[in-house]
């Protein structure tokens, strides 16, 4: 297993923690209720701290991501102790339940591929925080009010890509009745077929209230975000990775007090600041202007 993100995979990460010195999968039929054992395809020694976790159901009580001891029964199978005086006493959780999907064994204190998963996710939810963009194809519902017109605007954050499905007020509108560019969706006008009257009528009629005035009566479906993610979005996130695993590998804004690149400005006081140098700088040009409300 690998932790993989929208912009990344763990093995772009070269100050990795140490691993967990062996990783294994297991099916809930490995487990064995009546005798507490769990097949395994590592020698785990006893005393070994062990940590579960499962695509599915955890087996009962097992909880996810704790740290229980391993009893060594044979070469590929072992039973769970709560402690490391239960695990050289024998004495072994009772398994009540199996669960379900793929389970997995880590053995050892290190860095696991869950906790290595954990720090791409919050290198990745930083910069969409501070950009308010998604560098990836992200599916959105947008609900919207009714403007009595014929263009309405989808109010993402992010670019929209496409756009399956459009309804007002529950009544899914023909495909050939609208069209969309990055930010709204609108009245086709030169999607209607001649020889079809009664479809250009209707075209006619609405080509002015598309889509009538309401409350929540416009749902649009869709996608938005990048269709690839820029090379300087994933360098951004490899290094915000590579800054939590070592805090002194980059420069940091505590060093200075302020500092200027191109038109940008740093200073410890910036909303936008992630908190390290180079992923500022390498995030400058994806930060979406803010419209500046209240001004004339």
């Amino acid at each position: 297993m690998t932790a993989i993100g929208h912009y990344i995979v763990e093995s772009d990460i070269d100050n990795w923690g140490v691993a967990v010195s062996a990783t294994c999968n297991f099916n809930p039929s490995d487990v064995n209720l009546a005798d507490n054992k769990i097949t395994v395809s590592v020698v785990i020694a006893t005393g070994s701290v062990i940590i579960f976790t499962s695509t599915g159901m955890m087996p009962t009580p097992l909880i996810y991501e704790q740290i229980y001891y391993a009893i060594k029964v044979d070469a590929t199978h072992i039973k769970v102790a709560t402690n490391p005086v239960n695990a050289a006493a024998g004495t072994a959780v009772d398994l009540t339940s199996q669960g379900s999907g793929v389970h997995t064994v880590d053995v050892g204190e290190g860095s696991s591929t869950v906790e290595r998963q954990a720090v791409i996710d919050r290198a990745e939810q930083l910069i969409e925080s501070i950009t308010d963009d998604y560098f990836y194809n992200k599916p959105f519902v947008a609900t919207l009010d009714g403007n009595d017109k014929d263009r309405i605007l989808v109010g993402l954050s992010s670019d929209v890509l496409s756009v399956s499905k459009v309804e007002i007020f529950g009544v899914e509108l023909p495909t050939d009745y609208w069209t969309f560019d990055n930010q709204f969706v609108y009245l086709d006008p030169e999607a209607a077929v001649a020889d079809e009257l009664a479809e250009l009528h209707l075209r006619m009629k609405y080509q002015q209230n598309l889509f009538p005035e309401g409350v929540g009566n416009i749902k649009i479906t869709g996608i938005c975000g990048w269709t690839t993610c820029p090379p300087a979005v994933k360098k951004t996130t490899v290094v915000l990775c590579k800054a939590e695993n070592d805090p002194t590998l980059y420069q940091r804004y505590g060093h200075f007090d302020s500092e200027r690149v191109g038109d940008y400005s740093y200073s410890k006081s910036h909303k936008y600041l992630t908190g390290v140098v180079e992923a500022d700088r390498l995030l400058t040009p994806y930060l979406r202007s803010r419209p500046m409300l209240g001004a004339i």
